[in-house]
C-alpha cells in the first residue's frame, strides 16, 4: 500500500509539473500576441512620443540571428511590431515561403541620451557598395539617405498628430516589415558585427520603415569601406514591404 501511495504521489507531482510547464509556455505565447494586438489600438500620444525619443535602436545579437537564418526553410524575416509601456516593441521571426513562422529572436532596446556620435559616420559617405547580387543591391541605402530618414523620424515625434499617419497604410496600422533572409546573412558576414541594429526612419513617401545597420561590440559604426565588394560594418539596408499593404505569403524571388 505504501509503495502504491508513493507511486501515486510521484505520478501526481509529475503531472502537476507538466501542466505548469505547459501553462507557462502558453502564457509566453499569449503575451506576444497581446502586445501585437495592443499595438493596433495603442494611443500614439505624448507619452509614446517621449518614450520613442529615448530609443536609439533595437538590437538583435548576431549569434541568435545566425541561428535564425540558418534554420531550415527560412526564406524571409519579418520584424513584428508590438506595444507595451508606452513603447513600440519589435521582434524578428524567420518564416518560410508561405509565411509560416519557424523561429524568432527578441530585440534589446538601446536607449541613449544622444545618438549624434553614433550616427555621425553616416554623414561621411554618399556611396553604396556593390554587393554583386540584385537582391542585396536593391535593398541598399545611401548612408546619408539613411541618416536623413532617421533624423526625420525623430523630428516627426515632435508632431504627435502625424504619428498615426506615418505608422499606417490607409488607416490600418503596420503589423510587420518583411525582408529576404539573404539581407541578414550579408550583414552577418562582417566579423566585427556584434549586433544588427534596427533604426526607425521615414522613407521617401514619409512612412516609417526599418533601417538595418551592423554594429560593433560598442554598438557603434565604423567608417565606410572603400573596397566595393567587401563586407562593411556600414552597409545600410532598408526593411521594406510593410504589412499592410504587403501580406503573407511573401513574394517569390525573381
Amino acid at each position: 500500500m505504501k509503495r502504491t501511495s508513493l507511486f501515486g504521489a510521484v505520478l501526481i507531482a509529475l503531472l502537476t509539473f507538466s501542466c505548469q510547464k505547459e501553462n507557462s509556455q502558453e502564457n509566453s505565447s499569449i503575451v506576444s500576441k497581446v502586445e501585437q494586438e495592443n499595438w493596433q489600438t495603442a494611443k500614439l500620444d505624448a507619452k509614446f512620443a517621449d518614450s520613442q525619443k529615448q530609443i536609439t535602436a533595437y538590437l538583435f545579437p548576431t549569434a541568435q540571428m545566425s541561428k535564425l537564418v540558418e534554420t531550415p526553410n527560412v526564406e524571409f524575416v519579418q520584424f513584428v511590431l508590438g506595444y507595451s509601456d508606452n513603447t513600440l516593441q519589435i521582434k524578428v521571426i524567420g518564416v518560410d515561403k508561405t509565411g509560416k513562422e519557424l523561429t524568432s529572436v527578441d530585440s534589446n532596446i538601446l536607449r541613449e541620451t544622444s545618438d549624434t556620435d553614433k550616427l555621425s559616420v553616416l554623414k561621411t559617405s554618399n556611396r553604396k557598395t556593390n554587393k554583386g547580387t540584385a537582391i542585396l543591391n536593391n535593398h541598399l541605402l545611401f548612408p546619408k539617405d539613411a541618416l536623413d530618414g532617421i533624423t526625420a523620424w525623430q523630428e516627426k515625434l515632435n508632431k504627435i498628430s502625424d504619428l498615426d499617419d506615418v505608422l499606417s497604410y490607409e488607416g490600418a496600422r503596420f503589423k510587420h516589415y518583411s525582408l529576404e533572409a539573404a539581407i541578414i546573412t550579408d550583414l552577418l558576414k562582417n566579423k566585427n558585427t556584434a549586433n544588427i541594429g534596427l533604426f526607425l526612419g521615414l522613407n521617401p513617401i514619409g512612412k516609417v520603415t526599418t533601417i538595418l545597420i551592423g554594429l560593433d561590440k560598442n554598438n557603434s559604426m565604423k567608417k565606410i569601406s572603400l573596397t566595393s565588394k567587401e563586407a562593411s560594418t556600414n552597409d545600410v539596408y532598408d526593411g521594406s514591404r510593410p504589412c499592410p499593404p504587403y501580406g503573407d505569403p511573401a513574394p517569390e524571388l525573381l
